[in-house]
């Protein structure tokens, strides 16, 4: 209809509308019936079997418990989320897409905001649209659900370890509202706190340092060669020759040594989203 601004659905999740509508065939429901059960509107059960709207995961959870599918439509929201967030991320990107996921350990070095892996959803929309050239909403709204898929590495049975040097810089920074910041800021002690992330803050005063020139992250993966990755202005480059990546390692290995502890940068990080309520 002229002036629908719904997002549009990836062909993948509409496979997955296909994949409800026979489970709940397979049951003997009605559209109304599974409505009734999972108390959702069976118009919107309609939208999600013919394609016309994404699912979301509340609905697509509900709906594998009442029909009973055993965690199928689950995951194939996951593959259909993965599929459809995989697109959105640059085609230079996806290596290292690959080698996060793989990785049994991460090490960064994040100048400027908070790291992608530990962004809330509203201070990733914040970033990204700083980034972005048009004011499309709907592929912003896309751009920001692939970022915080990517999360999912750090909630998964096996996360990998997570170690984090923030530059002090980064919880001063308005990105969004005060709002925005006071809850990015909590989120960061409260997944540092429940010990998925050791994080580390790089205070502003100890002046020039040997991170100056970027962003970059260690990959350990298993039976392999450390691997790493250095962001740019333009594109970020996997580095693999063990000279360079032994270097990288050494860098990252002093700002360590110059960066509190994850106790006072936990002190520091509260102190700032203080701030941000006056």
């Amino acid at each position: 209809m002229p002036g629908d601004q719904r997002t549009p659905v990836h062909p993948v999740l509409r496979s997955l509308g296909r994949e409800l509508k026979l489970a709940r065939e397979r049951r003997g429901f009605s559209q109304q019936d599974l409505a009734k059960e999972i108390h959702f509107s069976d118009s919107l059960i309609s939208a999600v079997e013919t394609g016309r709207r994404p699912a979301s995961s509340d609905l697509i959870y509900r709906a594998d418990d009442a029909l009973n599918t055993d965690g199928l439509l689950r995951r194939l929201l996951e593959a259909a989320q993965e599929a459809a967030n995989q697109e959105m991320m640059p085609e230079w990107f996806r290596p290292w897409r690959e080698i996060e996921q793989a990785a049994t350990a991460l090490r960064f070095y994040q100048q400027f905001v908070v790291s992608g892996l530990l962004q809330t959803p509203d201070y990733a929309r914040a970033v990204l649209r700083a980034g972005m050239t048009t004011a499309d909403e709907a592929a912003l709204q896309r751009a920001t659900d692939a970022r915080i898929q990517r999360q999912h590495i750090l909630t998964r049975e096996t996360p990998p370890q997570l170690i984090m040097i923030l530059e002090e810089s980064a919880l001063h920074r308005p990105v969004g509202s005060p709002e925005v910041m006071r809850d990015q800021l909590a989120h960061l002690i409260d997944i540092a706190t429940a010990g998925r992330v050791e994080l580390h803050i790089l205070p502003t005063d100890i002046g020039a340092h040997r991170g100056m020139s970027g962003t970059f992250v260690l990959a350990t993966l298993p039976d392999a060669p450390e691997i790493a990755y250095l962001d740019s202005q333009l594109r970020g480059l996997v580095i693999e020759s063990p000279a360079d990546v032994e270097a990288v390692r050494r860098t990252w290995e002093g700002l360590l040594g110059e960066s509190l502890p994850q106790r006072l940068s936990l002190n520091l990080i509260k102190e700032a989203a203080q701030a941000w309520t006056i």
